[in-house]
């Protein structure tokens, strides 16, 4: 009988033990398998490996102190059998998530770059591989820290377009431009197989270049991107946050409210002045600022590992930060996003412009929506726009591309994209422009 209760227990423990191995068998097996809709290509596993990636992106950023910068992007796919885009994307889609592992892969292995011709970039267009079109021609070291990477000493300073081109057998291709309109290729440690294979598994809106169609569009710039259904874009209602609001800025900015050096011109701007800094509120919604040295505890100071001589990177996360504190939740559903930079003497300009749903937003006149002067370690002048942007419900039809096409050929070699053109008004509505 003792024998027999043994062999029961033996039993009954190795029955346990299958049913825990089946149980999580079961389990690695459900994580695994491909999800539906627009995750239809990745797995519960996948999905939970990213967003452990993001946490930890952000934690990092945190920790270090460095600017968590978002870029508007477009995207195309060409693979053996078609060719798919999306557009109205931002650096922080989850679109953009994937395959930012393989352009981070590659601009930290770029190397044995060389200047080529824009046919060359064009024939590489037609055949398979993965683009970026980020609409403005962005610091290739802002982009590398947002993918987490180390920037190769090869790889060019702005990037305005990025194409991974599979090359058999051999690692991918790499091929930039760069601010100037000049292209380049480089070698890279991107595996060719993988990236063939991840392009195979991508689905989307049909996608075409003007420079792949009828001679309808040969005056238009061969980069303009044409999409078989564009993303759906909403009016926005627009607020001047500053009338009102003054004092709120004022403090924001670091000016007391209530000091005794403020004054208002015949024109309704405000002016307040404190030691050797003047703040501007203007009735447009507009704040500017005039400075000199800041001190370490001022929001004006910029953190520089060279005492006096911050980098570009050390430079532009100032100018965020600083117009992140002044502007904080007026934005409304729109975000800043760094769009250009410039070097003039001992001095950085650092320019932001703004974006909905990975939507620019363009100001009517041609000017940024916020622009910041950093001389030595202090932020010397900005001049921000205090202008509120809620999504509304209407959803405006766009000019068919044709009849927008057909308007652009007074501008010779004019990039069509769709952007939102604030005029000044109540609303924004979304439109075709060229660049």
């Amino acid at each position: 009988m003792r024998t027999e209760g043994k062999r029961e227990r033996r039993l009954n423990r190795l029955q346990n033990l299958t049913i825990l191995f089946l149980t999580l068998s079961a389990v690695i097996l459900f994580m695994n398998l491909p999800l539906f809709g627009a995750l239809s290509d990745r797995s519960l596993l996948e999905l939970a490996r990213d967003r452990l990636r993001k946490e930890n992106n952000v934690s990092e950023t945190a920790a270090s102190g460095a600017a968590s910068y978002v870029f508007p992007v477009r995207m195309v796919y060409t693979n053996s059998f078609a060719r798919q885009g999306a557009d109205a994307l931002t650096t922080l889609s989850d679109e953009f998530e994937r395959a930012g592992t393989y352009l981070g892969e590659a601009l930290g292995s770029a190397y044995g770059g060389e200047r080529v011709n824009d046919s060359v970039f064009l024939a590489a267009l037609r055949r398979e591989g993965l683009y970026f079109d980020f609409t403005t021609a962005l610091p290739a070291q802002q982009l590398a820290q947002l993918l987490s990477v180390s920037l190769s000493d090869e790889a060019p300073d702005r990037i305005r377009r990025v194409l991974l081109s599979p090359s058999g057998a051999r690692d991918a291709l790499l091929y930039a431009e760069d601010y100037a309109g000049v292209h380049y290729c480089y070698f890279t440690a991107v595996s060719s197989p993988s990236l063939t294979e991840y392009l195979a598994a991508r689905n989307g809106n049909n996608a075409d270049f003007a420079f792949l169609l009828d001679s309808d569009y040969g005056e238009l710039s061969p980069y303009t991107l044409i999409l078989s259904e564009p993303a759906a874009r909403c009016t926005l209602a627009t607020a001047n946050m500053l009338a009102g609001s003054e004092d709120v800025f004022l403090r924001r900015a670091g000016f007391n409210a209530h000091t005794e050096n403020r004054f208002m011109e015949s024109s309704g701007t405000v002016i307040v002045r404190e030691v050797s800094s003047t703040l501007y509120l203007r009735t447009d919604g507009t704040i500017d600022y005039q400075g000199t040295a800041a001190t370490p505890d001022s929001i004006y100071y910029v953190s520089a590992a060279t005492p006096g001589a911050p980098t570009l990177s050390e430079a532009a996360a100032a100018a965020q930060k600083l117009a992140n504190a002044v502007l904080q939740d007026s934005l409304g559903d729109a975000m800043l996003y760094l769009s250009d930079t410039a070097q003039r003497g001992g001095a950085y300009e650092i320019f932001f412009d703004l974006l909905v749903d990975g939507t620019p937003i363009h100001f009517s006149d041609g000017s940024h929506a916020a622009s910041v002067t950093v001389e030595g370690q202090s932020i010397t002048a900005f001049t921000l726009r205090a202008r509120r942007y809620t999504r509304t419900d209407e959803e405006p039809l766009l000019l068919p591309f044709a009849q927008a096409a057909a308007i652009a050929r007074v501008w010779q070699n004019a990039e069509l994209i769709v952007a939102y053109v604030d005029m000044g008004g109540e609303t924004v509505s979304p439109a075709w422009i060229a660049v």
